[in-house]
């Protein structure tokens, strides 16, 4: 009856015959007890069930698996299904009993508790307004590329950049509108960067970017679309107004056996240069 109720095929249609495969696929598969009477190899079980088997740490021949079957209920069933032999005293093969049970309530909840942690994860290194990574997570990253970048010989570069008079715009059109610039800047930011790059809230109005496989002359590139890209988005903090911001930008090239410190450094310096040479600009550093 257990059995009626998860498939919904009546026992009578299924004791006897030898389609018993339908009360669970739509096409001729062997069931686990199957491939167990048939006393298959295992490497034949790992290609049915592509490694999802496991031999049972409690039963002598038997076999476990848990597989998900989109043709029982309205939006499918997990299973868990052990297959064990049924032998005579003399070791004799008579036949196997598979027995299942109903797990998919407990995939559910193990599903939506790793989709939580997963969120939880992001959260806790995504900075909130930008929806950019956060510092905390740019010297791990910077860490994680540095050493990437030494073992495998590959250039590696870093901008640094800083929204110019952003003070005073904040203290013009109030910090809801600073905080508006913020979040433009960081889209431009997304628009033009490769997916191997990362980008990341620095502090205040500062970003800083990551960009792996990169030498100084690219990275100059990109960090001069960034510039122009953001000095063309129009942001209107009054009805009928028209405003025009712009960053300063510092570009560095990583340097073989460099402190990840003295790499920071050396990209704020090229932007405080951009900063005193006038703004609205892109400096490499030396």
């Amino acid at each position: 009856m257990a059995l009626e109720n998860l498939t919904g095929c009546l026992s009578a249609d299924m004791i006897g015959r030898s389609d018993h495969w339908k009360a669970f696929y739509a096409t001729k598969r062997p069931l686990l007890a199957d491939l167990v009477v048939d006393s298959v190899r295992e490497n034949v079980i790992d290609g049915v069930y592509e490694g999802m088997q496991r031999k049972s740490s409690c039963l002598t021949g038997a076999y476990e698996v848990e597989d998900f079957f989109p043709l029982l209920g309205d939006e499918g069933k997990w299973l868990f299904f052990t297959a064990t032999p049924i032998r005579d005293d003399d070791g004799t093969m008579l036949g196997a009993v598979q027995t299942l049970q109903d797990v998919t309530e407990r995939k559910k909840v193990e599903d939506d508790l790793r989709e939580s942690e997963k969120r939880y994860r992001e959260r806790s290194i995504t900075d909130s307004l930008t929806k950019l990574y956060n510092s905390r997570h740019f010297f791990h990253q910077l860490r994680y590329e540095i050493g990437r970048a030494t073992r495998y010989e590959e250039p590696l570069s870093l901008i640094l950049l800083d929204i110019d008079n952003f003070k005073g715009y904040n203290d013009t059109y109030g910090h809801m509108e600073g905080d508006h610039v913020l979040s433009v800047l960081a889209e431009v930011i997304r628009h033009n960067l490769r997916s191997a790059d990362t980008a990341f809230r620095y502090g205040g109005e500062e970003f800083t970017i990551i960009l792996p496989e990169t030498e100084g002359a690219n990275a100059l590139m990109v960090a001069e679309r960034l510039r122009k890209g953001f000095e063309g988005t129009v942001l209107t903090p009054l009805p009928r107004s028209e405003v025009h911001m712009t960053v300063s930008v510092g570009v560095a090239q990583y340097r073989a056996d460099e402190q990840e410190e003295m790499f920071i450094k050396r990209a704020d310096k090229a932007m405080y240069s951009a900063k005193t040479s006038g703004k609205n600009r892109v400096c490499l550093a030396k």
